[in-house]
């Protein structure tokens, strides 16, 4: 099944989190969206390991589905905000366009923040 890892994720990984890359192995497909690559980049050029983690970003971004964004998932992040605006419980925009991929592409989403668990119908993989 396919997945797709928040940046909370992807910084997991990078410090090969032992009880992230046990979850992981289930896994056979796994995905970030253009916003979480970016989000982690800018972490990264901040970084005082820049050097190592811009070499290990470039083999991992090989690795992986880069999921982008385009017109379908529009709709998507529409209801999403919609919902959660309604419900008063918003989250934060890049979250919610990482859960609008999700939603479109039927993914779970690997992320210690809770609150994608406001988002009615995804579900979120902890660790």
């Amino acid at each position: 099944m396919a997945v797709i890892l928040d940046t909370n994720a992807i910084s997991a990984l990078s410090a090969q989190d032992d009880a992230l890359l046990k979850v992981l192995e289930r896994e056979n497909d796994l995905c970030v969206t253009v916003v979480n690559a970016a989000e982690f980049f800018y972490g990264v050029q901040n970084s005082k390991r820049k050097d190592v983690l811009t070499r290990w970003f470039s083999e991992f971004l090989d690795s992986v589905r880069i999921l982008d964004l385009d017109r379908d998932v529009f709709p998507f992040y529409n209801v999403i905000r919609t919902e959660l605006k309604r419900a008063g419980t918003p989250i934060p925009t890049n979250d919610l366009w990482t859960a609008s991929l999700a939603r479109l592409y039927g993914m779970k989403v690997v992320s210690r923040d809770r609150h994608f668990d406001r988002v009615r119908g995804l579900e979120r993989v902890e660790w």
